[in-house]
């Protein structure tokens, strides 16, 4: 039986009622719970396989949203997220202390982005500022391309996928982490280095 394609109101009635909604961004599918559902956060590692040390990125619908997860931004790190967002730029930050220890993996930070996918926006925005954005796919498996791929790796255990289009994109979100005047890059993606040097003017390394 196909998986349910779910409006925005249901999907976020089912995020509400800690499910686990699948929705498109503009690089691959992804897979939604509420950050402050401890009960949803452990489902949804138990449901990729994935190991629980493993950190789980947000994506947010607002960027001052940021503020509600992370701390001490910088200015070049301000200045970095206002011409990256909204983007497939991810950025890992300093955590609050209230963020879930399954968020940060234990590690400290956060890593965080907005999305220039309208409907994973809105999604983010209804459920209340932030949901989850790991891909939709188990441990060791390419990440969902399609609805169809995703109800393949994912028979059981979603609530349904949020209506919407991916956007034609086969590079998943480049990852940094601002470290006083460095960018480290952390994962090549959708985001290029050259672009990465317009937005960021100290020292960008590949970590």
């Amino acid at each position: 039986m196909p998986l349910p394609v779910l409006s925005l109101a249901s999907a976020t009635a089912a995020l509400r009622r800690g499910e686990v909604v699948a929705y498109p961004t503009e690089t691959f599918y992804g897979l939604a719970v509420l950050p402050s559902d401890m009960a949803a956060l452990t489902r949804l590692v138990r449901l990729k396989g994935r190991d629980t040390d493993k950190p789980v990125s947000l994506i947010l619908g607002k960027a001052e949203v940021v503020s509600s997860f992370a701390i001490s931004l910088t200015p070049a790190t301000v200045r970095l997220i206002s011409l990256a967002w909204p983007g497939p730029l991810t950025v890992v930050l300093p955590a609050k202390d209230s963020v879930a220890r399954v968020i940060t993996g234990g590690t400290g930070t956060v890593a965080v982005r907005v999305p220039s996918h309208p409907g994973a926006r809105m999604l983010a925005d209804s459920a209340g500022g932030a949901i989850t954005a790991t891909s939709a796919n188990r441990q060791n498996m390419p990440p969902a391309r399609t609805a169809e791929e995703v109800e393949a790796q994912f028979p059981q255990g979603l609530a349904g996928v949020f209506e919407g289009e991916r956007a034609p994109g086969d590079l998943p979100s480049t990852l940094v982490r601002p470290v006083g005047a460095t960018l480290l890059v952390l994962r090549r993606g959708a985001v290029d280095l050259p672009t990465l040097r317009e937005w960021w003017s100290g020292e960008i390394v590949d970590a």
